[in-house]
């Protein structure tokens, strides 16, 4: 009996992590989770879609509209660096500080 719930302990320790990581990796694939958490990303080459060129900031390219993950963002604003690991949902962060709010999302700035 003993080695029994040992064993279940054992095989639910390691169960249990990899469900966990499963269930999150599953969660990223569907549009509401990046609507709820926000995004960072670092390669412009993961946008889906880059349209209408309005500028640019540090040498990156600012378009108007992207799309990341089938959702369409439009730009916000510039941003620090501190924004980074602050962003809020519904936001993209796209390196090196151009913040993208979710297109049907009000795109009034907001001050921090």
């Amino acid at each position: 009996m003993r080695t029994a719930l040992l064993l279940f302990f054992v095989v639910f320790a390691f169960y249990l992590p990899v469900h966990m990581l499963r269930r999150e990796l599953a969660a990223q694939r569907r549009s509401d989770y990046w609507r709820r958490w926000g995004a960072v990303v670092v390669r412009p080459a993961a946008l889906e879609l880059r349209e209408q060129l309005i500028g640019y900031y540090m040498g990156v390219e600012i378009f108007e509209r992207i799309r990341f993950h089938q959702l369409d963002y439009r730009f916000s604003r510039i941003g620090g660096p501190r924004e980074r690991e602050a962003i809020d949902g519904g936001e993209l962060y796209l390196e090196p500080g151009l913040i993208y709010r979710l297109a049907e999302v009000d795109c009034r700035s907001t001050s921090r």
